[in-house]
């Protein structure tokens, strides 16, 4: 067994071993425990103060500031994941539940998904290389997936849930925009590794904070695959966790959204 294959195998043994309990029959979250140290309140993105920072120096120095600005323990979240006509009308829905181990090295993830009587569906296991990128592994019957795919059949990728993009390579800034009225970098990215569909990505990084507030998946012919909106995104403990992403496949008449609405430390006492 060569060095890649001995390092994800191992990383997926942790991931399933520290993950809170087995697939559960439905989708059951972890709270915050009660006994946990108080937290500061989580504040959101949109609250944040703008402070006109300053045009980084490289895109090496922005893409390192939006690391620094990512988990570093591990996380439950439990949420959503809603597809609908750009009209409104639902075309599918899924419950998700996340436990991504960001103290682990590399960090690894656990994926649960249920449709809405709370029956199991899928469950995806994933390793962050820091050569290879995103390895996954379908710990229930079925291929991996690819990290490009789409999930269910719906606009967000594996790539999406945990903003993969911020830990790719060759960072180089291209210009700037405003977001939601705050300043933006853009910022391209490439994959450590070859992926279909997606020769780099484009990302819209908050000046004074730091954060990715929109995503956009490029391909080898300049082409925009896909577009991502990160609709709320909250600071705890220093660090910017994203409850609510929004996804469009270009040429669909679809969004996908996906929202956590439970979020807890279970490694916090």
């Amino acid at each position: 067994m060569n060095r890649s294959a001995i390092l994800f195998a191992g990383a997926l043994l942790l991931c399933a071993a520290r993950a809170e309990d087995p697939l559960p029959a439905a989708p059951a979250l972890v709270d915050e425990p009660a006994e946990a140290p108080s937290r500061p309140a989580a504040l959101s993105l949109l609250d944040a103060p703008r402070e006109g920072g300053a045009t980084p120096l490289s895109g090496e120095a922005l893409l390192a500031a939006c690391v620094a600005r990512m988990p570093v323990d591990r996380i439950v979240l439990g949420g959503h994941l809603n597809m609908r006509k750009r009209y409104g009308v639902s075309l599918r829905e899924f419950d998700f539940r996340v436990v991504a181990d960001f103290s682990a090295h590399p960090a690894t993830f656990l994926y649960n998904l249920f449709d809405e009587d709370g029956k199991a569906l899928m469950r995806v296991a994933a390793v962050r290389d820091p050569v290879r990128g995103l390895l996954l592994d379908r710990l229930d019957d079925g291929p991996a997936p690819a990290p490009t795919d789409p999930i269910m059949g719906t606009d967000v990728t594996w790539l999406d849930v945990g903003l993969d993009f911020v830990w790719w390579r060759n960072p180089r800034i291209v210009g700037e925009d405003s977001v939601k009225g705050r300043t933006c970098d853009i910022l391209e990215v490439e994959p450590p590794a070859p992926l279909p569909g997606c020769a780099r990505a484009r990302l819209w990084v908050d000046r004074d904070q730091q954060v990715v507030l929109q995503a956009a998946q490029i391909a080898a012919d300049g082409r925009v695959i896909r577009k991502l909106w990160v609709r709320a995104v909250q600071k705890v403990d220093e660090r910017w966790i994203f409850k609510d992403l929004e996804v469009e496949t270009t040429g669909t008449a679809h969004r996908t959204r996906l929202h956590f609405d439970k979020v807890s430390f279970p490694d916090q006492h």
